[in-house]
């Protein structure tokens, strides 16, 4: 795995650690392309349910993209890396970014891609390329906009101000802001209750949440029922109709 990035699993839980520490987590061009596969393989690993991704250190989720490799690459490769960025977002599995420090630029970018932020407190969140003369370019400005709406995706990514995680929760670009002794817990009980989830449902959830998000209403709801239908097909939706009639805990297994 390349340098900066480990990978650990306990249960069903696997968590992907960031860890530049000293370049406060930044990430390199090396980093960005390791992603999809690390997320592909992630998906396709059966005792994977839930991902986590973290920073290590207790300073930094993520700083942002290292900005000393900025000048050494050409449009053409600028225009291509902000999809590999994209890669937790294609994940069918629920991915929950775990955030402590600063989440900044790339780092933010890349946790707007999870379908949950936890953050403690004293986090603070920015997209400052407004004063490097860029703009987010791995799919920041969208997703921002597409959670807080364009009043405040305007004056947060046109002055690049950090703001606290409370703000960001009011805001509705994190989940949840947490004490600062409290990320791991929360964290935990999250993923804990993601991963008693059944796997199929959460995976075609996310398709459908995703895809209907954006698309006129009749074709979002076709999809719903679509997806639906489909999981009267599995294991898993009969068991949980069974475990519930049987007053007892599901057994998801998947299938």
């Amino acid at each position: 795995m390349t340098e900066g990035l480990r990978l650990e699993q306990r249960e069903a839980v696997a968590t992907l650690w960031i860890d530049r520490q000293a370049k406060m987590n930044t990430i390199t061009v090396a980093m960005r392309n390791e992603l999809p596969r690390i997320f592909r393989e992630l998906d396709a690993t059966d005792t994977v349910r839930v991902v986590v991704v973290r920073g290590a250190g207790g300073k930094a989720f993520s700083a942002g993209g290292d900005v000393s490799e900025f000048l050494t690459l050409a449009p053409a490769d600028l225009e291509a890396w902000g999809d590999t960025v994209s890669a937790p977002e294609r994940c069918r599995k629920p991915v929950i970014a775990a955030i402590d420090g600063y989440a900044m630029g790339a780092g933010l970018e890349l946790a707007l891609a999870c379908d949950f932020r936890v953050a403690t407190r004293r986090s603070e969140l920015a997209f400052p390329e407004i004063r490097l003369g860029m703009i987010p370019g791995s799919g920041g400005s969208q997703r921002a906009l597409r959670l807080i709406g364009m009043t405040r995706a305007k004056l947060f990514l046109m002055t690049g101000q950090r703001i606290p995680a409370e703000r960001a929760e009011a805001w509705g670009l994190i989940t949840q802001a947490v004490p600062d002794d409290g990320l791991d817990d929360a964290v935990a009980a999250l993923a804990r209750e993601l991963a008693e989830r059944a796997p199929l449902a959460l995976r075609a959830l996310k398709t459908v949440l995703q895809r209907g998000a954006d698309a006129p209403l009749d074709t979002a709801l076709e999809l719903e029922r679509k997806a639906y239908a489909w999981l009267r097909s599995t294991r898993d939706y009969a068991e949980g109709v069974t475990a519930f009639l049987d007053k007892r805990a599901p057994r998801y297994e998947g299938r």
